[in-house]
């Protein structure tokens, strides 16, 4: 019968402990219920995505997005579940857009 290997541990690899993330006031519930309604609610009103319709492109949106970003609006005082701050997105506008978000000011031109 072939022996168990042995588990090698590694000094430099950190033990990760699932559900040990600290949470903190300016984060955001994505999986929460409230926010699963709100996001269903938008693409239900605004189906398309608004920036291939600017583009003249009709094209399904898959994403409810926010405009200022959510960390902006919590900062602000402004509730993130509002749906004026929201804005209709296809996944390749939404990634386009949370990208020049990211990187603002690291040498990434913005339009």
């Amino acid at each position: 019968m072939a022996k168990k290997l042995q588990k090698i541990k590694r000094p430099w690899i950190v033990d990760r402990v699932p559900f040990d993330r600290e949470r903190r006031d300016d984060d955001f519930d994505y999986n929460g219920r409230r926010w699963r309604k709100v996001r269903a609610q938008q693409l239900d009103l605004f189906p398309c995505c608004c920036d291939c319709e600017a583009e003249g492109i009709t094209t399904v949106a898959t994403v409810a997005d926010h405009e200022p970003q959510v960390k902006v609006l919590i900062a602000r005082g402004d509730d993130p579940y509002d749906m004026k701050w929201l804005m209709s997105r296809c996944k390749k506008h939404h990634d386009s857009k949370s990208g020049r978000e990211a990187h603002k000011g690291y040498g990434v031109k913005s339009r």
